[in-house]
C-alpha cells in the first residue's frame, strides 16, 4: 500500500466514522465507462475557490479505472453553448451531456466547505465536498458521497504559552500567505473514492475491476 493511499484511509476512517454502507444496485444495473466532470457549486463565502478545486478532481477518479474528460475543455464547450456558471450547468437535462459529450455519466459536486477558523489557541483548515455521480440515460443517481478533510494547528510545544505563541505565529503567516486549500481538497477527494462503506466501485481500465462483485453488495 502507498504511502498517500494509507494516508487517504486513516483520514477516511477518522471522519467517517460507522457510516451506514450504500447499496449499488443501481450503479451495476447502469455501471459507467466515462465521466463528465462540470463545474463545482460553491456553497461557502470563499471566492473564486471553484477553478482551484478544478485541478483537484480528473485524477482520483482517472485512477480509479475511468475515462475522465478533460476538465478544462469541457468547461470551454459549456461555456461556449452559454452555460458559463455552474448553477446553469447543473440544470442542464441529462440527456443533453451526453449528445454533447458522449458521457456515461456526469459527476456534480458541491463545495460544503472551504475556509480556516480560529479558535482562541489553534486554527483549524477545513474542506467539505459532497459528490453525485449520475448517469445520462436515464438519470438515476449511481454513487453519492460527502466527505471531508482538515488540517489542524499543534500547540507548539511548551504547553499553553507554547500554544499561543504557535496560533499567533500561525495567525501572522496565514494573514501574509494565501492558505493552500488544494491538499485538503485532494484528501476529501480520494478519501470519498477509498472509503470502506460509500466508497465508489472500479471502473472499467483499472487492474482490480473484476473485483467488484466481491468488494461491493449489489
Amino acid at each position: 500500500m502507498s504511502g498517500r493511499l494509507a494516508t487517504v484511509l486513516l483520514a477516511v476512517l477518522l471522519s467517517t466514522g460507522c457510516a451506514a454502507k450504500q447499496s449499488y444496485r443501481t450503479y451495476f444495473e447502469h455501471e459507467p465507462r466515462s465521466i463528465l466532470v462540470v463545474p463545482p457549486l460553491n456553497e461557502t463565502t470563499a471566492v473564486n475557490i471553484e477553478p482551484i478545486y478544478m485541478t483537484t478532481v480528473s485524477v482520483p477518479f482517472a485512477e480509479r479505472g475511468f475515462y475522465v474528460f478533460p476538465v478544462h475543455l469541457s468547461d470551454l464547450l459549456l461555456r461556449d453553448i452559454g452555460l458559463p456558471e455552474a448553477g446553469l450547468v447543473h440544470q442542464l437535462p441529462l440527456e443533453r451531456f451526453r449528445e454533447l459529450f458522449g458521457a456515461d455519466a456526469v459527476l456534480f459536486v458541491t463545495i460544503k466547505d472551504w475556509s480556516t477558523k480560529y479558535v482562541v489557541i489553534q486554527s483549524s483548515t477545513v474542506v467539505s465536498v459532497s459528490f453525485e455521480l449520475k448517469d445520462t440515460r436515464t438519470g438515476a443517481v449511481l454513487w453519492a458521497a460527502t466527505q471531508s478533510a482538515a488540517r489542524s494547528s499543534g500547540d507548539g510545544g511548551g504547553g499553553l504559552v507554547g500554544a499561543v505563541i504557535s496560533a499567533a505565529v500561525t495567525y501572522a503567516i496565514n494573514q501574509m500567505i494565501e492558505i493552500d486549500y488544494r491538499p485538503l481538497a485532494v484528501q476529501a477527494n480520494y478519501g470519498a473514492i477509498v472509503a470502506p462503506s460509500y466508497g465508489l466501485p472500479f471502473g472499467p481500465y483499472h487492474p482490480d475491476f473484476a473485483s467488484n462483485a466481491t468488494r461491493y453488495a449489489r
